[in-house]
Formats: C-alpha cells, sequence, structure tokens
C-alpha cells in the first residue's frame, strides 16, 4: 500500500499541470471519490447583500439539491456554514448535527442533503478573500473516514483551492462563464420566446426553479437584463441559433 504522504503528494504535483479552474477542480472530485466523496463546493462565504450564487466558485452538487439549496438560501442556517466560526480544522457534517448548538430546522438542511443522496460530509474551511471565510466541502455516501484518510483530503483540499484561487483570476476564465446543463437549456428555451411556466412544463421542474436558472445566467454573465444574457450566450456559443 503506498504511503499516505506519498499519494497526496502525487495529486498535488499533478494538479500543477492545469490551466483552468474547473478542470483542477474535476481533478479533485475525482481524487475525492475513491473515498466516497463525489460531489462538493468551493467557496468565499457571501458578504452583506451578497448570495452564495456571487461567491460560488466552483460547485457540484446534485441539480435536485442545488436548486433547493440556492432557492431558500440554505446558506444562511446552514450548520455546515455556521461552524466556520468555530474552527480552523476540517469538520464533518456528523459533527454539526451532534452539536446542541444547532437547532432541528438547521439541521434539518443536512437530512434534506441526504434525501438528494448526499448522506455525509466534510468541510475543509479555507482563509476568504472577501469579508470573511471561505471553504472546499465534499459529500456522498460515505459514512466514516480515518485519520489518515482526512489528513489526505485536507492535504488536496488546500492545493485545490489554491490553485483553483489562482487560475479563476485568469481573463479566460472571467470571459467564459460555466453553465450546468439545465441553465442551457432554460436559455434555449427562453431564447425561444417560452415563458417561465412553458419551460417548466417542458423541462418537467417548477415555474420557480426556471426562473432561478434564468437568473443564475444572467448574473454569470454579468449584465441586467435577460434579452442581454441572450445575447451573451449566443454570442459565446452557450447556446444555439
Amino acid at each position: 500500500m503506498r504511503s499516505t504522504l506519498r499519494d497526496a503528494l502525487d495529486f498535488v504535483e499533478r494538479l500543477q499541470s492545469f490551466g483552468e479552474m474547473h478542470a483542477a477542480w474535476k481533478a479533485f472530485l475525482d481524487y475525492t471519490s475513491q473515498f466516497g466523496f463525489t460531489t462538493g463546493a468551493l467557496a468565499d462565504m457571501p458578504g452583506p447583500g451578497e448570495r452564495l450564487q456571487d461567491t460560488v466558485l466552483c460547485l457540484s452538487w446534485p441539480e435536485e439539491w442545488s436548486s433547493r439549496y440556492l432557492e431558500r438560501n440554505y446558506i444562511r442556517d446552514d450548520p455546515a456554514r455556521l461552524h466556520l466560526n468555530r474552527t480552523v480544522e476540517p469538520y464533518t457534517w456528523r459533527q454539526c448535527v451532534s452539536c446542541e448548538d444547532y437547532s432541528p430546522y438547521q439541521k434539518n438542511i443536512f437530512y434534506e442533503a441526504a434525501e438528494c443522496g448526499l448522506k455525509e460530509g466534510i468541510i475543509f474551511p479555507m482563509p476568504g478573500l472577501r469579508s470573511g471565510p471561505a471553504l472546499v466541502t465534499i459529500a456522498g455516501e460515505k459514512a466514516t473516514v480515518s485519520d489518515d484518510d482526512l489528513m489526505r483530503l485536507h492535504l488536496a483540499a488546500i492545493y485545490t483551492h489554491a490553485v483553483v484561487r489562482k487560475l479563476s483570476g485568469k481573463r479566460g476564465d472571467a470571459a467564459r462563464p460555466t453553465f450546468s446543463p439545465r441553465e442551457r437549456e432554460c436559455l434555449q428555451w427562453y431564447a425561444a420566446g417560452k415563458s417561465e411556466w412553458e419551460i417548466g412544463e417542458i423541462l418537467s421542474i417548477s415555474e420557480k426553479t426556471a426562473n432561478t436558472y434564468l437568473e443564475r445566467a444572467k448574473q454569470k454573465f454579468g449584465v441586467a437584463t435577460r434579452k442581454q444574457a441572450i445575447v451573451a450566450a449566443l454570442r459565446s456559443g452557450v447556446i444555439q441559433y
């Protein structure tokens, strides 16, 4: 069996070869998947007047959970976020659930995540560049990790955070925002003249969810109106004529 340190250092060395932040993020999730964690996020914590959508750099949650979390603004009450004020060491969702300082409503966020296939998670606190801390979080089916596993994952998260930070400042990334398949579909149908209700019927999602995808796409382009977002999407090839 390979040593804990050697395995983690091999990943860190490979991470340096990526020139695009989403490629680096995918490599990180490929690495964490061997431990049972297949999805996650990397974000600054929102400051006053901000939403998670405004500060997240990488988000790979299942569509169902991503939509619910963002629509209901769970970041405000999520113990995984609140616990950042308690420690700079990695912690698990289970530790948050066992903490008596969080209300049943707050802890229920974890149970809802489990319904979407995210049964366990780990949060790695990181230094933020904005008004508060940042984090790298991973989640999946895994129930527990050994101390050695946690050390490997922590080291991988630290370097992934640094590489993604560096790459996110490149002009190429800023000029090419990334979009989920659902965001692309909603933009495509909106460009075809469909209303939010009609898009919801076509894609079997709620009208509110369709609105969320369209608004998120507009924010990613940094424009004031949806018409401007459609123009930007067509010019950049996000959607087709």
